[in-house]
């Protein structure tokens, strides 16, 4: 996931399911989400102090469930789910 583009953060709170979609990766040049179900926490500070940047740094998961998405601009996006998946994603406007 380093160096993989941040489009989006959707969160739907009557079904817990959270998405992070994706423009791309090097290693994955075509569009992905990752979708987290059963979402007990959503973290999503946006203080930047690296500077403005929406590329992924690096993913740890810090234990069952835990999910930490360290971005270049110096924040820290976590999730905690009991559930996730990988899926691609058409561009928008072409599907």
């Amino acid at each position: 996931m380093h160096d993989a583009t941040l489009v989006a953060i959707r969160f739907d709170w009557a079904t817990r399911t959270c998405t992070l979609e994706f423009a791309g990766a090097p290693d994955l040049l075509e569009p992905f989400a990752v979708v987290f179900s059963d979402v007990t926490e959503l973290v999503v500070p946006a203080h930047q102090a690296w500077g403005s940047s929406v590329s992924v740094l690096e993913v740890v998961e810090q234990g069952p469930g835990r999910y930490d998405f360290a971005m270049q601009s110096g924040d820290t996006i976590t999730v905690v789910a009991s559930n996730n998946s990988f899926k691609p994603t058409p561009l928008r406007g072409t599907a």
